[in-house]
């Protein structure tokens, strides 16, 4: 086995155990609360299992959730409670103060300050007794392990609307005992705890941001995940459809993370809250989330790798000298632009150019001053085009034009196009030397598809067929008649 693979393995197992003991733990905590309800006055309790012990008092001993299990919730406040739990509820040891103590219990009676409770739920009953219990009274009873806390039931609406009595205090408190001894069975405490705080540390602190979808809806989002996509945690659990940040060309990657359960990493679009775009590469794994199926999405921001690659593609496709697109563009294209005629059945015509006598021109005005001629025919070309033609300098003096929906009546922008050259070689180059250019073209269409070696020669022929049409103008300008490719 690998080294790779047993690190695999290893964390598999490692995984496959707490995922154990959690379940563990939720069954000891889900017997709990069915028991407060069915033998106390409560129709109301929540118990949890907090991630590392609590010092009672102490304000700087805190602590997450664990593992939760409720009795009596309405399906609002089940998802409300399941909501504070998800963004990272964390309990301190000040809750349990010496003076809300009535012996190993803490009463809080409705208009006490007190720190955040998960269970802070008012009462449901429409009539209150003199001196009972009141819409907002909380009792804690905890769950002790040598002195410090490592879970705690939350009880609320006595069926009698009474305070809690000593017998009822006494049984909740032997509750609390059994379920604290039966805790460190199931979860051999310091381990587990340690475990669960790895994976929160990896999850919350990474470089990479991780959300958490389960029914359509983000539960769950880390403080990375946060800051690359500009959103709070309320905004991303409040947004609808979850992938709405995800650019609209992107989308598809979210569906296909619904669907495949193992669906591989791939570079997507997002755009921030503030409006600015970034390349992020994501994967998507399903995982179990609050004993249900949801998706686990990690993704990283990879903009300026993005970005450079698409400067040095971009680099790498343009004639240096002219700007212009160059032949490697034109072989990777070609074929794009010939699946998109396909799929409209529209046409489009290629058409090819040289300059009439180059040789000559570098000859007698030098290279230096031939690349300028280029250049500015080149910005000729470019001005008579639409914005859907693109242009590639082929080689030396050669450009080809690919003009999508267009037939092969070309007549008036070729004269067009020769006419501007000409102007432009009149008021730009000496006198004696003369810039003119041919043109020849061939059409693509779906309804006589050419093979592009075909598509090229065509146009190469016609452009050396209008070249012999004017040969009495090549003569005098001193080049020599151009032969077809074979």
């Amino acid at each position: 086995m690998s080294g790779g693979s047993v690190v695999g393995y290893q964390v598999n197992r490692s995984i496959g155990r707490l995922r154990q003991q959690r379940l563990l733990v939720h069954n000891v905590l889900e017997n709990v609360v069915a028991t407060v309800k069915e033998q106390t006055p409560f129709q109301r309790a929540v118990a949890v299992c907090y991630d590392q012990p609590l010092d009672p008092g102490s304000s700087d001993s805190h602590s997450g959730v664990l593992e939760w299990a409720a009795s009596g919730l309405s399906p609002e406040q089940e998802e409300r409670l399941l909501g504070v739990i998800a963004n990272g509820h964390q309990a301190t040891g000040d809750r349990y103060a010496a003076e809300n103590a009535i012996g190993r219990t803490f009463y809080f009676p409705d208009g006490t300050d007190t720190p955040p409770s998960l269970a802070r739920v008012e009462t449901s009953r429409r009539y209150l007794a003199r001196d009972g219990w009141r819409r907002r009274d909380i009792l804690l009873v905890p769950f002790w392990l040598d002195g410090r806390i490592i879970g705690q039931i939350s009880v609320d609406d006595p069926r009698d609307g009474a305070r809690p009595k000593p017998p009822t205090l006494a049984f909740l408190e032997e509750i609390a005992k059994v379920a604290s001894v039966s805790l460190q069975d199931a979860r051999n405490l310091e381990r587990l705890t340690e475990t669960h705080r790895l994976f929160r540390f990896l999850a919350d602190s990474g470089i990479t941001g991780v959300l958490v979808v389960q029914d359509e809806r983000i539960v769950y989002s880390n403080d990375t995940a946060v800051e690359l996509l500009g959103f709070d945690r309320d905004e991303l659990a409040q947004m609808a459809p979850w992938w709405s940040f995800l650019h609209q060309d992107d989308r598809p990657f979210a569906w296909r993370c619904a669907e495949d359960p193992h669906y591989a990493s791939r570079t997507v679009r997002a755009v921030r809250k503030d409006g600015r775009e970034i390349w992020l590469a994501a994967c998507g794994h399903r995982m179990e989330y609050r004993r249900a199926d949801a998706t686990a999405c990690q993704f990283y921001d990879v903009t300026d790798r993005v970005q450079t690659e698409i400067q040095l593609k971009e680099k790498a496709l343009r004639d240096p000298l002219t700007g212009l697109r160059n032949r490697a563009y034109f072989d990777d294209t070609i074929h794009l632009e010939i699946s998109r005629s396909k799929r409209y059945k529209r046409p489009f015509t290629l058409m090819m150019a040289d300059l009439r006598g180059f040789k000559k021109v570098n000859d007698t005005l030098g290279h230096q001053e031939g690349d300028r001629i280029l250049c500015g025919i080149a910005g000729i070309f470019r001005d008579q085009l639409r914005d859907s033609d693109w242009i590639v300098r082929y080689g030396g003096d050669e450009f080809l034009f690919v003009l999508p929906e267009t037939g092969d009546r070309l007549e008036a922008l070729v004269e067009r196009m020769e006419t501007t050259v000409v102007k432009w070689g009149e008021e730009n180059v000496p006198p004696d030397v003369r810039v003119a250019v041919d043109f020849g073209w061939a059409m693509w269409s779906p309804d006589a598809p050419l093979s592009i070696e075909l598509l090229l020669s065509t146009a190469d022929a016609n452009l050396y067929e209008r070249k012999r049409r004017k040969s009495a103008e090549s003569v005098e300008d001193g080049a020599e008649p151009r032969r077809p490719r074979p």
